[in-house]
Formats: structure tokens, C-alpha cells, sequence
């Protein structure tokens, strides 16, 4: 983990974290070997806080002109139209159809299972969720931060749902032999 010490006119160190690094302010007259005392004995809380900011890692911050799109930081001049929240999320749900319209038709492909329908909305708690009965899919309007593997991932488990509706071992095994390598991708996607 890279530690970032700056050194300012306060009395105590203060510690925050983003999510490359451990930001350290010190005060001028601490030494580097005293500081690194400090974060030492303190590592497993430390450890803790970067680990918070790395969850939060897909966060917009419209006021500062950052936005994520498919994993992928975008700053400044690309975001000079994209000045408010709405704005922004209809600049993702067009984004997002683009991309889902090429991963619907390779995965329908490789899978031979279609959806009736499907729509992108703003959802909470889950990335997607299918109505096998109904032939519908709905993704979560944040897919669009994340990148494309993870997508992916998300479009392959609800289209698998519509042939096993549970999670079974069936389910799962068909999800592996389509992406090898989708406990990975979960992983990253649950963070």
C-alpha cells in the first residue's frame, strides 16, 4: 500500500485513504521515522480504511467533474455537457444500451437463450433480476459504471435464469462453462 505523508501546520496526524493510497498529514516538526511509527501500530485499522475507499471505488462526483463509464474514470472536457444528474444518466442509459445491444446478441448467440424483452432502470440493491415466466430482464441503470466483463457477467447469470430459475448447481455449472472465469468477475462485482 503507497503512503503519501504531507507535512502542515497541525498538532496531530491525520489519516485518510483513497483508493490508491494511505494520505498521512503530519505535523512539521514529526519525523518520517516517528509517522511511519504511528501507521505501523495503527496498520490493521489503516488497512480497514483503504479497503472503504476502494468499495466506493464507482462513485460519481458530478460538482468535480468525474464520472465513471465502464470502469473508466472520465474527466473534464468530455463532461463539460453533462453538468447535472439527469443529464448524466441519460448519457449512461444511452451508453449502456449501445454496449448491451453487442452483449445480448453474443451472448443469445453462444447461449441460444433469449429474453422477450428487456429494460435498464435505476435499482438499489441488485445489478439485475429476471422473470423467467415473463421472458423479462431488468439491469440496474449503474451497470454503466462498471466495466464491460462485469457486465457481461450480469447478462449472462439473468439470460441462464431464464432456462434454471434458481440458483441450483445446474445453474451454476452453465454459468461456468459460458465464462470460466465468472467467480472472479463476481468477486470484483461485489465490491
Amino acid at each position: 500500500m503507497e503512503i503519501k505523508i504531507t507535512k502542515k501546520n497541525i498538532k496531530n496526524i491525520r489519516v485518510s485513504a483513497s483508493t490508491e493510497a494511505l494520505l498521512v498529514s503530519a505535523p512539521k516538526y514529526m519525523s518520517k521515522k516517528a509517522i511511519m511509527k504511528v501507521v505501523e501500530e495503527n496498520e490493521e485499522e489503516l488497512l480497514k480504511l483503504v479497503e472503504r475507499a476502494r468499495s466506493k471505488k464507482y462513485i460519481n462526483n458530478i460538482e468535480k467533474g468525474e464520472i465513471y463509464l465502464f470502469g473508466e474514470l472520465l474527466k473534464g472536457d468530455t463532461l463539460n455537457y453533462l453538468t447535472d444528474e439527469l443529464k448524466v444518466e441519460n448519457f449512461y442509459r444511452e451508453e449502456l444500451k449501445k454496449v448491451l445491444e453487442n452483449i445480448f446478441e453474443e451472448l443469445r448467440e453462444i447461449t441460444g437463450l433469449k429474453e422477450k424483452s428487456y429494460t435498464v432502470r435505476k435499482m438499489k440493491s441488485r445489478w439485475g433480476t429476471c422473470y423467467p415466466e415473463r421472458g423479462l430482464i431488468n439491469l440496474n441503470l449503474n451497470l454503466a459504471k462498471r466495466p464491460i466483463d462485469e457486465i457481461k457477467l450480469v447478462v449472462l447469470h439473468e439470460l441462464i435464469h431464464l432456462k434454471h430459475p434458481n440458483h441450483s448447481k445446474d445453474f451454476y455449472s452453465e454459468l461456468g462453462r459460458y465464462m470460466g472465469n465468472y467467480k472472479e468477475v463476481q468477486r470484483r462485482l461485489k465490491e
